[in-house]
C-alpha cells in the first residue's frame, strides 16, 4: 500500500458492544468496545499505536475518530 493513499477499512459487529474495524491487508485496526455512554476505541494498529485508547458517548462518535484517522486525501494543488 503506498504511503500517499488512504487504506481501504470495514467495520463488522460482532454483537452489542463490540464492532472491529479492519484495515485491508493488515487485519483489526480498532477495536470499539462498551455500552451506552460509556464506548472506548482501542486502537490496534501494526505502527505501535497500541497506547492509544479514546472514550466516547457513542459509537458514532468512535467511528467519526476512527474515520477522521483513517479517511484523508493528499491534494496538491499548483503551487503548494
Amino acid at each position: 500500500m503506498s504511503q500517499n493513499t488512504p487504506p481501504n477499512f470495514r467495520v463488522i459487529r460482532r454483537n452489542f458492544g463490540h464492532w472491529d474495524v479492519g484495515i485491508e491487508g493488515y487485519g483489526r485496526a480498532f477495536a470499539i468496545r462498551g455500552g451506552p455512554g460509556a464506548y472506548y476505541v482501542r486502537d490496534e494498529r501494526p505502527e505501535g499505536e497500541r497506547k492509544s485508547i479514546q472514550n466516547f458517548a457513542t459509537v458514532q462518535a468512535c467511528m467519526s475518530y476512527i474515520c477522521d484517522l483513517l479517511m484523508w486525501e493528499l491534494l496538491v494543488a499548483e503551487g503548494q
